[in-house]
């Protein structure tokens, strides 16, 4: 680490040593939002797969603060870098010297040539003016929506057959996440998958998919056979203790920072749909009814929770359609923002 890095004159930083992740959790306060608790997971030890770096800082030899800057397996323009501080030692120039700090020991890596995306919750206005005094700029806004059972009422209802309830092992499944994902994530490039890769990444038993349904129109002249059908629409449902932390969406409900890949149980109950299905659901051609419907059959008796984000223009519209109606209300929102 430079030893020029700035600090306040009663501030120490330094590199992780063994045992700051425990002195770090006396001192931060519990996550209060999954863009919180995923962007905590970064603060551990520095490793090289995925490539990171951590500097801690004390204050008369007791943990105050750390910062962290991660690769991104999945995105991999854009480091991710996580910097939080005690309630008390805030404002006091601690969190401004963390960064720094953690930018000139990313400088001896190949960490040095990447952007960086920062992630903060929405409402957190302390935060959002950190990252934007350090040069950050907004890049989306992530919504996640808890919609009530049967808030679609009886849409697509005269449509079962065009219902695929399907295994998360699907090649057209993995073939129009694929598609869907590369489309609304075209503001922070998804790194070039096979479809082996999405399928582990995000469809498999670790990735905590454990269920799947697509939406297949017949349409005036469409196929008999269900399975020769374009596919329009599409839903995973993921278990509340998800496994690998993908980033459905450019970020995910359990992405725990992308670099971290560990699971964590708590992603829904810090949200608030501890009763709910978590959904990752797409429309693959823009058609709002068939996404529509689709999600209609799969929230008819339980409470479905899903992510939108900016660039997911005809989920948003739905996500908005239905928040206006009052069957479905934002849990939590967070912004993403990145220095280029």
């Amino acid at each position: 680490m430079s030893p020029s890095t700035p600090a306040p004159s009663t501030v120490t930083i330094r590199s992780w040593k063994d045992g700051d992740d425990r002195a770090l959790a006396q001192v931060l306060p519990d996550p209060g939002n999954p863009a919180q608790l995923a962007a905590r997971a970064l603060l551990r030890e520095p490793g090289t797969s995925p490539l990171t770096r951590t500097v801690v800082a004390t204050v008369g030899g007791v943990v105050v603060g750390a910062a962290a800057i991660a690769e991104s397996p999945a995105h991999p323009t854009r480091a991710w870098v996580h910097v939080e501080v005690a309630p008390g030692e805030r404002r006091t120039g601690v969190g401004t010297a963390l960064l720094a700090a953690v930018v000139a020991e990313a400088g001896e890596t190949t960490l040095a040539t990447l952007g960086l995306r920062a992630r903060v919750a929405a409402d957190d206005a302390a935060a959002v003016a950190f990252a934007r005094s350090a040069g950050f700029a907004d890049l989306f806004t992530t919504r996640i929506v808890r919609i009530d059972a049967g808030a679609l009422g009886t849409a697509g209802l005269d449509r079962t057959e065009d219902l695929q309830v399907i295994d998360t092992g699907s090649v057209a499944l993995t073939q129009a996440f694929a598609a869907w994902y590369e489309r609304v994530n075209a503001v922070d490039p998804a790194a070039p998958m096979s479809i082996g890769q999405v399928n582990t990444r995000f469809l498999s038993e670790a990735a905590g998919a454990h269920g799947a349904a697509l939406w297949r129109p017949r349409g005036d002249a469409g196929a008999e056979d269900l399975n020769k059908r374009p596919v329009t629409a599409f839903a995973v449902s993921y278990a509340q203790e998800r496994g690998d932390a993908g980033e459905p969406g450019g970020e995910g409900l359990a992405e725990a920072a992308t670099a971290s890949g560990e699971a964590d149980g708590r992603v829904l109950g810090v949200a608030g749909g501890e009763d709910a299905t978590e959904l990752t659901a797409g429309s693959v051609d823009g058609n709002l009814d068939d996404l529509r419907s689709l999600i209609a059959r799969l929230s008819v008796d339980t409470p479905v929770v899903v992510e939108v984000t900016d660039a997911m223009e005809t989920e948003s519209a739905l996500v908005d359609e239905l928040v206006e109606a009052g069957s479905a209300r934002v849990l939590t929102s967070y912004a993403t923002l990145v220095r280029d």
